[in-house]
């Protein structure tokens, strides 16, 4: 296995557990779906394989790993020097072959060599010292041995098998589902489809419950600071422009003289000069055809948005603050009931 092999390897594994976590996170059904499907390939005769290799100190992860980084890029390395001809031209100068008895000899070295990497990875992943016994893993190493007999493609969808189930069954335990396992036995899987539907069942409790506490906050907010927010959200508005034109508003009137800042009359002009451009913009969206609008139909429309912009102008820097709280609460909470919607329609669509 070369470099990139093992890189694609390790970023399959966190693909797959960022996919978890997005499934867990948005519809928890088409993890508890997928789970099942990872397991049912995980068969009862691989996981006898792999519990084969299983020692006081050693899990056939781990091995499976082992084998993956450390005996398969050897393996590979003295296969492709099998094929590499200059390799073979190499090896007949050094060792004064004929051309005819360079194959033989070469195949000879690349088997005693094969044969010599194998005991020393398989020692290396059962050792034998003073803690370990040679008869502590002495049928772990004759399983290992047999494994790594088998093609390079089985051992590695044995390897993949394991991982995701591995993988799905720890999102599984961590976020408390219940999942299917085609390998259990029936009385088992009667037990986990109880636990399961109690599961959906506190799910829906639950959902239900934070929808009535959502379109209670939400109505809060709406009738607060005279229900400006809801005009605004009504119009599509966007709050930030409407309290830049606000702050525009508030500077201009600073540079005012004392007398003609508590003008209301001079205030009015300046809070129509600063909002003009944004009134005829929204009043021009609002009038599909300008030519065959009434004066009073224009106007208004016209005294409708000024109506709303001078309730934000109104408010105190507190209650300014408190419209921005507002609204960025009420922009979550909408967020937060769709997605609960959309989790509970992909149910019913399922």
């Amino acid at each position: 296995m070369t470099k990139e092999s093992a890189t694609s390897s390790k970023e399959n594994a966190q693909s797959t557990k960022l996919s978890i976590a997005k499934m867990i996170s948005t519809n928890v059904e088409e993890f508890r779906t997928e789970a099942s499907k990872v397991f049912g390939a995980f068969s009862k005769k691989e996981r006898s394989i792999l519990k084969k290799l299983d020692g006081k100190c050693v899990e056939s992860q781990s091995v499976l790993a082992a084998w993956e980084n450390e005996l398969l890029p050897l393996n590979n390395n003295l296969e492709e020097k099998h094929k590499d001809a200059n390799f073979k031209k190499s090896l007949a100068k050094n060792l004064y072959l004929d051309k005819d008895e360079i194959q033989a000899e070469l195949d000879q070295i690349i088997t005693k060599r094969k044969a010599e990497i194998l005991n020393k990875f398989i020692l290396g992943v059962y050792p034998i010292n003073k803690k370990f016994k040679k008869s502590v893993y002495k049928k772990q190493r004759k399983h290992l041995r047999m494994l790594v007999s088998k093609p390079e493609a089985d051992i590695l969808q044995l390897k993949n098998h394991q991982t995701d189930y591995l993988a799905y069954k720890a999102a599984a335990k961590k976020n408390n589902i219940a999942v299917i396992d085609p390998c259990d036995s029936k009385s088992v899987r009667k037990k986990v489809i109880l636990q399961i539907e109690a599961e959906q069942r506190q799910v829906l409790t639950a959902e239900s419950d934070r929808l009535y506490e959502i379109k209670n906050r939400l109505n809060s907010i709406t009738a607060m600071s005279g229900g400006v927010l809801i005009d605004i959200l009504d119009k599509k508005w966007d709050l930030i422009t409407i309290l830049s034109l606000r702050d525009q508003y508030e500077k201009a009137i600073s540079k005012l003289p004392k007398k003609d800042a508590n003008n209301a009359i001079k205030r009015l002009e300046i809070f129509d000069k600063e909002t003009s451009s944004f009134r005829n913009e929204q009043t021009n969206k609002l009038v599909i055809n300008a030519e065959q609008v009434s004066l009073a139909t224009a106007r208004t429309i016209t005294k409708d948005i000024d109506s709303i912009l001078l309730r934000v102008f109104d408010l105190t820097d507190k209650q300014k603050d408190q419209l921005t709280q507002n609204s960025k609460e009420y922009s979550e909470l909408n967020k937060e009931q769709a997605a609960i919607i959309e989790k509970q329609n992909k149910r019913l669509n399922r």
